[in-house]
């Protein structure tokens, strides 16, 4: 759910309807095995309204009707949350609902979709989204490009498995996926990997 007129264009309902309606939500994806998230989105900025109140949703995630989520998801929909705001947005949301894990689903507008999600592993963000080449966006958010490019989280984190090697691979994947849907690459990463710094592992030869 996203708070005030982005949910109303977004999803077609209030954010007390959708609150409303988690308890059932909860019940029947439980009832079948499975797993439901709570998704906050505008959590940090409001396309028509502007900047959220913290409080706002801390006050959502808190709420008894959504006790049932497995997860909550924190989104930067339009991409302008700064680390500081995402840090302290994700410690107190640990804070005031220990029992559930947190993800942050972020988005590159304002170039700051990198550190956003690193600000949030710092804070106790057990998941991140992605997606390749930044493919994305939101029709209802004015001014919101694409995700937070999987490839340049990879490049940034370099778990253990990203090797020179994969993220090539990724990269050609990436690509291919990108000119099959006549979408550009958003990605940093992907573009330094098809630069002419040869000396470099992570460049493509």
């Amino acid at each position: 759910m996203s708070v005030a007129s982005h949910k109303k264009a977004n999803i077609g309902r209030t954010t007390e309807d959708s609150v409303a309606a988690m308890p059932d939500a909860v019940r029947i994806a439980h009832e079948a095995g499975g797993d439901i998230q709570l998704c906050i989105a505008t959590a940090f900025t409001r396309p028509f309204e502007g900047v959220t109140d913290p409080e706002r949703v801390i006050g959502i995630a808190a709420d008894r009707r959504t006790e049932g989520a497995d997860d909550i998801v924190v989104c930067d929909t339009i991409g302008q949350a700064i680390p500081t705001q995402v840090f302290d947005l994700i410690v107190a949301l640990r804070a005031r609902t220990p029992l559930r894990h947190i993800v942050f689903h972020g988005h590159d507008t304002w170039g700051l979709g990198v550190a956003n999600t690193l600000a949030a592993i710092d804070a106790g963000a057990t998941m991140v989204d992605g997606s390749l080449g930044g493919l994305g966006g939101c029709p209802f958010a004015p001014g919101a490009s694409g995700n937070t490019s999987t490839e340049d989280l990879l490049f940034a984190m370099r778990p253990d498995w990203v090797t020179p090697d994969t993220f090539a691979a990724l990269v050609d994947i990436s690509e291919k996926l990108l000119a099959e849907l006549g979408e550009p690459n958003r990605s940093r990463a992907a573009a330094g990997a098809r630069s002419r710094s040869k000396a470099f592992d992570w460049v493509i030869g």
